[in-house]
């Protein structure tokens, strides 16, 4: 494979990524990202994802990110980049990683002219990337692969939320900028709100695995915001021991998405 050499800080490539790094809006306007690791770039190489550009780390890459740089550069016609040591570290999402990194397409779906018929989960101003990624995640391993996020959400495709959805997000369609309100013309799906302030025991209750549902989860500490309370068809919790406070909004998810996993599989 052929390899471009980038040393300077002034290089317009380099600046370019920067940018991708530090900004989700830069990520939105250039509808690209960057992700970095062994694990996404074989998901991205199986998916056939639009991969852009190879970045690998001079010196330090792993024989297998170097075999890797190599294929995605033949299979996806990414031209490949070696950086010096410190100008890969100011872009790389990932500090002491394998030296690879890619720039990667963002695909970003058209809302559809009818309501879809899928299962999905609201994010409503989850800010955290960590838990962003983790309910991406979460959501696909459940079945679920419709995910949609209101403005104040972080950008499900910056590159901390990419490193924490470890590949999952090109196993799902992500709509953002999705306000409360149009989740009812963008899904057809009763609207669940997962609210530790009142509802609805989650496992004492009947009926709403049924149909095809759109949980909805709010942000650590604040929870959903009244607007998105104000659009769901019903709110649950789920009854935790009194010795804790709160679930982690990762771990709330988890045990609705899994709960409605489960209950399908039984009535199958």
């Amino acid at each position: 494979m052929q390899v471009k050499a980038i040393s300077s800080a002034a290089n317009e490539r380099f600046k370019y990524w920067k940018k991708l790094s530090e900004s989700a809006r830069a990520c939105r306007k250039a509808g690209a990202t960057l992700a970095e690791g062994i694990h996404l770039a074989q998901v991205m190489l199986e998916h056939g994802s639009d991969v852009r550009a190879v970045m690998i780390r001079e010196n330090s890459a792993t024989q297998e990110a170097m075999a890797l740089a190599g294929e995605l550069s033949r299979v996806c016609g990414a031209p490949v980049f070696e950086l010096a040591p410190a100008l890969y570290d100011a872009v790389s999402p990932v500090e002491r990683g394998v030296g690879l990194a890619l720039e990667v397409g963002i695909d970003v779906p058209d809302r559809p002219a009818r309501p879809i018929e899928a299962d999905a989960l609201y994010l409503d101003g989850v800010q955290d990337t960590g838990n962003a990624g983790t309910l991406i995640r979460t959501a696909v391993a459940s079945g679920v692969r419709h995910i949609a996020a209101s403005p104040a959400t972080a950008c499900l495709w910056s590159p901390k939320v990419l490193r924490a959805g470890m590949g999952a997000h090109f196993g799902a369609v992500i709509y953002e900028n999705v306000e409360p309100e149009d989740l009812r013309s963008l899904f057809s799906g009763a609207r669940l709100a997962a609210d530790a302030r009142g509802g609805m025991d989650l496992f004492r209750s009947s009926g709403w695995e049924r149909g095809r549902t759109v949980w909805m989860m709010g942000a650590e500490g604040p929870g959903l915001s009244e607007r998105a309370l104000r659009v769901a068809d019903a709110r649950y919790l789920i009854p935790i021991e009194a010795a804790c406070e709160s679930l982690n909004v990762g771990a709330a998810a988890a045990v609705c998405l899994f709960e409605q996993r489960r209950r399908r599989l039984a009535a199958r």
